[in-house]
């Protein structure tokens, strides 16, 4: 591929982070004695915390400061997680941006994540910025994925001047969407979502982790 770009999300493409949020979130639920599932938790995968406190609050009859709570506790257990050592870096991370940096393809992170937390795990974990040329997170837009904001934000910061040469590598439903609606390329690499022939139809490939990325940069 001819690239000018590539788009990275961060939870469940950089990160194995979406085992580490739903732990703290079982663990705030417990807590707070509330019926949680990994099934319930999959449906806000890539959408940001302020549309899943809103379903939430709906879900929970109403009660806004039940799901405060929540999620204050839910953050509040993911740092100690992490600095645990629980967050690990996907496979074919390092190895993807070794070869884009050797290339001098500009790549840049695209979450819908707060910028502290992004910081965060770049800073405690094998990453640490890594060469990122730019940082987008959730402050940095109006409305988050599935709305097509953050990757045009990150298309415009990230220099390139042709959609057909970027690529966005995406895990989720959401953002897969958000890929398509800012018409930029997309590849799927799953986390705790499997692919579905929706997901088949709006990717280039649905590829099994980084490392299978790379080859395909490299062979088409």
């Amino acid at each position: 591929m001819e690239l000018e770009l590539v788009i990275f999300d961060m939870d469940g493409v950089i990160f194995d982070s979406e085992k580490v949020y739903y732990h703290a979130n079982k663990l705030a639920a417990e807590k707070l004695k509330m019926d949680y599932s990994l099934d319930y938790y999959k449906q806000f995968i890539g959408a940001g915390t302020e549309p899943m406190k809103e379903q939430m609050i709906k879900d929970y009859g109403n009660d806004r400061t039940l799901i405060e709570d929540f999620l204050k506790l839910s953050s509040q257990y993911v740092h100690p997680l992490v600095e645990r050592g629980e967050l690990l870096v996907k496979p074919g991370f390092i190895a993807l941006t070794d070869y884009l940096r050797a290339k001098e393809i500009p790549y840049v992170v695209a979450s819908s994540n707060y910028r502290s937390e992004i910081e965060f795990f770049l800073d405690h974990t094998p990453v640490d910025k890594h060469g990122f040329k730019e940082i987008i997170s959730a402050e940095d837009v109006h409305e988050t994925k599935p709305a097509p904001e953050i990757f045009l934000t990150a298309f415009k910061k990230g220099g390139a001047k042709d959609k057909n040469k970027a690529l966005v590598i995406e895990d989720s439903a959401n953002g897969i969407l958000a890929a398509n609606r800012a018409n930029l390329p997309v590849i799927m690499v799953p986390d705790v979502i499997e692919p579905t022939p929706t997901q088949e139809k709006q990717t280039l490939a649905i590829l099994d982790d980084l490392n299978a990325v790379r080859s395909f940069i490299t062979t088409h």
